[in-house]
């Protein structure tokens, strides 16, 4: 029985671990904006702005703030206009580099980090297995 649950199970987790990994530049977007705007949308209501944006392809534009980097490969890039308000982006491949300035990253946007209620202002909207689509 254990055997046939594995060779059930497995082949499974398998192919549904392989959806949702397609590749974002390929993908349409749902929605576009900028970084400032959907920060502002979540703190204005997170319940309706999770509805509209999680677990959907969106594009963000925005003002580069802060490359991160690891291993000397660059992993992410904050989007902001201000240190309150980010938007913070992880990418499906490394980038070889980043230009200064404004740019357009479109990925998976994956939640909200952050309490309209609480003394500190801002929070971060998560963008995941973003692909920079435009240089500004």
């Amino acid at each position: 029985m254990n055997k046939l649950l594995y060779f059930l199970i497995v082949p499974l987790a398998m192919a549904l671990a392989g959806c949702g990994h397609s590749e974002t530049a390929d993908m349409e977007a749902d929605y576009a904006v900028t970084s400032e705007d959907i920060v502002q949308e979540f703190l204005d209501d997170e319940t309706a702005a999770g509805q509209k944006y999680i677990d959907k392809v969106i594009e963000v534009t925005g003002p580069v703030m802060e490359i991160n980097n690891a291993d000397g490969k660059i992993i992410g890039i904050k989007l902001s206009t201000d240190e309150f308000s980010i938007v913070n982006c992880t990418f499906q491949e490394t980038p070889e580099s980043i230009p200064e300035g404004e740019v357009t990253i479109k990925g998976i946007c994956s939640g909200f980090n952050g309490d309209p209620e609480s003394m500190l202002p801002g929070g971060t909207v998560e963008l995941n297995r973003g692909v920079i689509t435009n240089n500004q």
